[in-house]
C-alpha cells in the first residue's frame, strides 16, 4: 500500500517541469506512468487512490480521462468518486477530456442522479464541461434538484455553455427566491426578461433581485442606455447586494471609458452613502 502511494506520489512530482516565466507546469504523461496512476486508482490503499486522482486530473493529456470514468463507473467509496470527478473537472477545465465523450455522459449522468448532493454537483459541473448537446437534458432535469448546490451548478453549467433555453426555468426558480439561479440567468437572458426580473423586487429578497440585475448590466452586449435604467432600478433596492453590485459595476468599467452608465452608477453609490 505504501508502495502505491509512492507510486503515486513520484509520478505526480515528475509530471512538474518549469515554464519559460519560471513557474510550474504540468508536462503531459507517458502512457506508462497513467498506467501506474490508474492501478493505485483502483488498490485498495485509499490515500493512494486520492493522490493518483489528484495526479490524473493534472496529466496533461486525455488518456487520463478513462481510468478515472473506469473507476466511477465500476462505483467508489465516496471520498474517491469526489476525487475522481474533480480530477475529470480539472482536464475539463483544461479541454482534455477527449473527442468522444459517449461513455464519460453515460457516467456524469449516472452520477448526477446520485444519493450524495457532493457527488451530483460534481458530475453536473463536469457534464457543463462537455459541448455535447445530449448532455442538455440531464442539466435541465437537474434545475429540479432537491439541493440548492446542485440547481446552481446546474444553471452555471447551462449558462457556460450559452443556453438561452433555459432561461426560462430559470426564472421560474428565481421567482422561487432561488439565489444560485440570479447570476446565471443574468448571463443568459433576454432583453425583455429583465423587467420582469425587476418587478420582483419585494416579492422576493431584494438582494437576490440585486444580483441578477449587477450581473446583467456587466454584459458586453447590453446597450448603455439600458444599464442606466436597470442601475437606477439596482439604486432603488434595499440592502447591502444593492450596493454591492453598484460597486462592481464601476470596478468592471475600463478607466477611460467614460459612458453614462458609470456615471450614474457612481451618482447612486454616492446617494447611498449619503443617505446612511
Amino acid at each position: 500500500m505504501r508502495a502505491a502511494a509512492e507510486t503515486a506520489g513520484a509520478v505526480g512530482a515528475k509530471a512538474k517541469t518549469k515554464s519559460k516565466g519560471g513557474g510550474a507546469t504540468a508536462a503531459p504523461l507517458a502512457p506508462a506512468k497513467i498506467e501506474s496512476l490508474r492501478l493505485a486508482l483502483l488498490a485498495p490503499d485509499e490515500a493512494a487512490a486520492l493522490e493518483a486522482a489528484s495526479s490524473l486530473g493534472g496529466a496533461g493529456t486525455s488518456a487520463a480521462r478513462d481510468p478515472l470514468v473506469e473507476l466511477l463507473a465500476a462505483g467508489a467509496t465516496p471520498a474517491r468518486a469526489q476525487a475522481a470527478l474533480d480530477a475529470l473537472g480539472k482536464l475539463g477545465d483544461a479541454h482534455l477530456l477527449g473527442k468522444d465523450p459517449t461513455v464519460t455522459l453515460e457516467v456524469l449522468e449516472l452520477y448526477a442522479g446520485h444519493r450524495a448532493p457532493e457527488l451530483r454537483r460534481r458530475a453536473i459541473k463536469v457534464l457543463g464541461m462537455i459541448s455535447d448537446p445530449r448532455a442538455v437534458p440531464t442539466l435541465m432535469e437537474r434545475l429540479g434538484d432537491a439541493a440548492p448546490d446542485v440547481r446552481a451548478s446546474a444553471a452555471e453549467a447551462l449558462a457556460g455553455r450559452h443556453d438561452t433555453s433555459a432561461s426560462q426555468r430559470m426564472f421560474a426558480l428565481l421567482k422561487l427566491g432561488d439565489a444560485g439561479v440570479a447570476a446565471p440567468l443574468a448571463s443568459i437572458a433576454a432583453p425583455d426578461l429583465i423587467p420582469q426580473i425587476a418587478e420582483l423586487a419585494g416579492t422576493i429578497d431584494d438582494g437576490i433581485v440585486a444580483t441578477a440585475l449587477g450581473e446583467y448590466v456587466k454584459r458586453g452586449d447590453v446597450p448603455d442606455k439600458l444599464r442606466v435604467d436597470v442601475l437606477r432600478t439596482i439604486g432603488r433596492l434595499s440592502g447591502a447586494a444593492a450596493t454591492t453590485a453598484l460597486v462592481e459595476y464601476v470596478a468592471s468599467v475600463p478607466a477611460k471609458d467614460d459612458r453614462p452608465s458609470k456615471h450614474e452608477a457612481q451618482k447612486l453609490l454616492d446617494a447611498r452613502g449619503t443617505d446612511q
